[in-house]
């Protein structure tokens, strides 16, 4: 499997994803990754209704993730990974499901998050897994859609963490 963008995005797949991410990564394939989403029928097949035909997808289970990266249906297609959280993506991570390039475009904040960006917020917990993923390599930056600019995450920890 060819992992081209993991993005935090709890809206799943909606006119971002279909419109402007699908085409500008030229994904081929698209796995959505989360636990309730996975066990809820009815919003599986809305959003299996909104992906082309041409468009392999996936919708699974955080811990089941892991097992698509030996998905023959898969290799070497372009894969396009959505995730609803950081934490979701820290934790698929840790599970073996590695990529190399984040992309968080909404994240929902608490009480005690900071917005980083229009439709970004995070807290504490969020930058402690942001800085270990971006320890081991992964480039994470902030986009709500490929014709904005992009904001690289290490550029705004320092401002968000004090």
């Amino acid at each position: 499997m060819n992992i081209i963008l993991v993005r935090v995005d709890d809206r799943f797949i909606h006119g971002q994803i279909l419109e402007s991410w699908i085409p500008f990564l030229k994904a081929q394939s698209v796995i959505v990754v989360n636990d309730a989403l996975a066990c809820d029928h009815f919003q599986k097949t809305i959003m299996s209704m909104a992906i082309p035909d041409r468009i392999t997808l996936r919708i699974v289970p955080l811990d089941d993730a892991p097992d698509l990266i030996d998905d023959k249906d898969l290799e070497e297609k372009r894969t396009l990974v959505i995730v609803s959280s950081i934490k979701d993506a820290y934790s698929l991570y840790s599970k073996g499901f590695t990529f190399s390039k984040l992309n968080i475009g909404n994240n929902k904040g608490g009480d005690s998050s900071k917005q980083v960006s229009y439709s970004v917020w995070v807290d504490r917990e969020d930058l402690v897994m942001l800085k270990s993923l971006m320890d081991k390599g992964v480039d994470v930056s902030l986009q709500s859609v490929p014709r904005e600019r992009v904001i690289d995450m290490r550029s705004i920890l320092g401002m968000v963490s004090a």
